[in-house]
Formats: C-alpha cells, sequence, structure tokens
C-alpha cells in the first residue's frame, strides 16, 4: 500500500478522534454549565428590571429607627437577617500578583463558574447574619461577635451568581482589602444602598 494513503488514512483517523474528543468535553461542558447558566440569566433579567426602578428606589430611602447605638449624622437604611459567608484573603509576602486591579479576584472568581473542571477551594460556612447599613458603615452581627466596615474599606460590590458547594446561589460579592464576603438574597437592594454610601464616603 502507498505510503501516502496510509499517511492520508491516520490523519484523518486522527482528525476524527480528535472531533469526537471536542464533541465530548463540548456536551459535558454543556451540561456541566446549564444549572449556572439558568440561574445567572434568571438573575441578568432580574437585574435589568431592577435598574430601571433603582433611582426612584434610593431617592425614597429612608432612615429606619433601630436600638443600634449610632453615630453623629448617621442614619441606618438597611436591616436584615441574611446568609452570609466571611472568606479572608491571603496576602502571601513576595509572591507575584496574580492580577492588576480591584475586578481581579471578581474576574477570577467568574471564571470559576465557567471552569470544565471542578475546582475545589475553600468555602466558609454561611452564617445567619443581621445585617446594618448606615450612610457609614457596614454593621454585621452573627450573633456572637460584630463586623463593622467602613466604606471606604470596600473595593468592590457587585452582583454575583456564586457557586457553594455545588448549589448556585443569587449574592451580592462585596470585597475589602483583606476578606471577600457572600451575601445570599434576592434583595437587589443591598447592592445599590452599600455603592451609594461607597461613593458618599470616597
Amino acid at each position: 500500500m502507498d505510503s501516502k494513503f496510509i499517511i492520508a488514512i491516520c490523519i484523518i483517523i486522527l482528525y476524527a478522534i480528535i472531533l469526537l474528543i471536542v464533541g465530548i468535553l463540548s456536551y459535558v461542558y454543556s451540561v456541566k454549565h446549564k444549572p449556572f447558566k439558568v440561574i445567572n440569566d434568571e438573575y441578568l433579567k432580574e437585574i435589568a428590571e431592577y435598574k430601571k426602578v433603582e433611582d426612584e428606589i434610593l431617592r425614597k430611602l429612608k432612615p429606619i429607627k433601630t436600638k443600634f447605638e449610632l453615630s453623629e449624622n448617621e442614619n441606618i437604611y438597611f436591616v436584615d437577617e441574611l446568609e452570609v459567608s466571611f472568606n479572608e484573603i491571603e496576602n502571601k509576602k513576595n509572591k507575584k500578583k496574580e492580577f492588576d486591579d480591584e475586578y481581579d479576584q471578581y474576574i477570577k472568581n467568574l471564571k470559576k463558574n465557567y471552569s470544565l473542571f471542578k475546582i475545589k477551594r475553600k468555602q466558609n460556612e454561611l452564617e445567619k447574619t443581621l445585617t446594618y447599613i448606615s450612610n457609614k458603615r457596614i454593621v454585621l452581627d452573627n450573633g456572637t461577635e460584630f463586623k463593622i466596615i467602613k466604606f471606604n474599606n470596600v473595593i468592590l460590590v457587585e452582583n454575583y451568581v456564586w457557586n457553594f458547594n455545588g448549589e448556585y446561589l443569587k449574592t451580592i460579592y462585596l470585597k475589602t482589602k483583606n476578606e471577600e464576603i457572600y451575601f445570599v438574597t434576592n434583595d437587589l437592594k443591598l447592592k445599590s444602598i452599600i455603592s451609594k454610601f461607597r461613593l458618599e464616603n470616597e
């Protein structure tokens, strides 16, 4: 048999194998990400609808009376008990920065939702946390301790579909210099209020 003919057959067989592998991987990818795509598309629609009334909602914000001790010229504008996860950011010395700007960790997390292979990462458990948002700070009370976050320490706040132990949750993602915080909530107003007062306290 002509060697050129044998080479041609080998190339065709190899091409067919590659197509088969790519097809299988594409199918696995689509199946794996269907749950994420469904909830993410739904969340994006909710956000788009909310954006239409966001300015009006913020204009109508009124102080909420609480027993919480407030500083001068401070008012509470959001109170709710939410499922919250606190994750410390590792800052290793002499380690080359993997990303350059404030959105990098957020983008890195988004990419993990689209990864074909499961990436195990340490995830702290969700805690029932009473969440207060004032025009000066964020106060979180999990029943055992208070955590106070000043707005000038907030680097980023975004809507985010979070893969928590295989379950996709609608969250508000908040990043500070030392910590990532995930607020599990369908209340899109939370991000708006944090963003509003973050800008006012710059």
